[in-house]
């Protein structure tokens, strides 16, 4: 049984991030259409980030490295809403979003990443696994990480853990 949730409903966007319908995840996009996608990156205060496994039942890249949390904005939320779900649903952390978190929005073929950045006091064997979406988290320091991410067929994600880490630095610079 595939871990996707083929059924749940997508709102559809342009190119310039306005809604132009729904979908069911198993409909196909027509060109110039596009659904929202999540994904953060978590880091600790010695600079290593968590990346998640994903589980082996997952219908695209079963076992892949991926980033620390990630999926699809359902129907009705926003980006910010989208991250905080993943977030508990994935690893049970119950964290604010903020608007200042995302880093970057990256259009792909027919979807928009949303690239989220954080930090926590958290060692991985806090977290609380959903098991359906994944196998095990654990942190890496960044050279380790891009190497579990690289994987053949499957974008790495590197650049955005760079830029990731690099949002955190100026974010902290501004808090001192």
């Amino acid at each position: 049984m595939a871990a996707d949730r083929l059924l749940e409903e997508w709102q559809i966007y342009n190119r310039q991030l306005q809604c132009i319908g729904t979908r069911r995840r198993e409909e196909t996009l027509a060109p110039g259409e596009y659904h929202l996608v999540v994904n953060a990156f978590i880091f600790n205060a010695g600079g290593q980030v968590l990346l998640q496994q994903r589980s082996p039942n997952k219908l695209y890249f079963p076992s892949y490295w991926d980033s620390s949390v990630g999926g699809s904005v359902q129907a009705g939320e926003t980006i910010a809403t989208a991250m905080h779900r993943e977030i508990a649903e994935e690893i049970g952390w119950d964290i604010p979003v903020k608007a200042a978190d995302n880093y970057l929005l990256a259009p792909h073929s027919h979807w928009i990443s949303a690239w989220f950045a954080f930090q926590t006091d958290h060692a991985a064997t806090d977290f609380t696994v959903q098991h359906d979406e994944l196998q095990r988290v654990a942190f890496f320091d960044q050279p380790a990480a891009h190497a579990q991410l690289h994987q053949i067929g499957f974008d790495p994600y590197t650049a955005e853990l760079d830029r990731a880490w690099d949002h955190l630095q100026l974010v902290n610079a501004h808090q001192d």
